[in-house]
């Protein structure tokens, strides 16, 4: 069962299409396990759809419809291509990301607890997979900008409180945890900061910038 679920604002501009990349595959990434969050971003899609409809119209320039149906014309037909049903239960939008499931990640060790895999950055907004054994902690930290975390294996533990598969974690610039693995199976999370961390332990402080933390 879901408990922790992404902001109604963050909601609203996932459905607004306002959200960025980086918190749209988060959005998107929680939406896969979460059907109340599903729910509610069809009630909204629905809300911004009433709300454009009472807009008055607004005049079209001479020609503008002949210009577009001319466009029309000049495009290809696009076939998406077909992927291969998820194995392991990989959301879709995160499969289209590390291009295929969870098992066929390639990790990079950050330790013999902690690895990670990046995915994206998109100027200070950074993406990647996080994956640590039951009991590894990332280390005390707080936080320049934002973090975004949802749980895709396993399960964590902070002072914030317990998260499983689909719970989405929101860090707020200045706030501080050390995430630490739950007993059972590998912690696997989809992350997004950004801004870069800032560890409490000097040996991390030193060790962050070379794995882009």
């Amino acid at each position: 069962m879901i408990h922790h679920h992404p902001s109604d604002e963050l909601l609203l501009a996932y459905a607004a299409g306002a959200a960025d990349e980086a918190l749209s595959l988060i959005v998107a990434t929680h939406m896969s396990y979460c059907a109340i969050c599903r729910l509610r971003g069809k009630k909204l899609d629905s809300l911004g759809g009433a709300l454009l409809q009472e807009l008055p119209p607004a005049p079209l320039g001479e020609g503008a419809l002949d210009n577009v149906l001319a466009l029309l014309d000049q495009v290809e037909p696009y076939e998406r291509p077909r992927r291969a049903a998820s194995r392991d239960g990989t959301p879709a939008p995160l499969r289209a990301y590390i291009g295929g499931d969870l098992s066929a990640v390639r990790w990079r060790k950050m330790g013999p607890r902690l690895s990670y895999a990046p995915l994206f950055r998109r100027g200070n907004v950074t993406a990647r997979l996080l994956k640590g054994v039951p009991g590894a902690d990332s280390g005390a930290h707080s936080h320049h900008g934002s973090e975004f975390t949802v749980v895709l294996q396993g399960g964590f533990t902070d002072v914030t409180g317990s998260y499983g598969p689909g719970d989405l974690q929101m860090m707020e610039d200045g706030m501080s945890h050390n995430v630490v693995a739950d007993p059972g199976e590998d912690c696997i999370n989809l992350a997004v900061t950004t801004g870069p961390l800032k560890f409490e332990s000097l040996l991390q402080r030193i060790a962050a910038p070379l794995f882009g933390f």
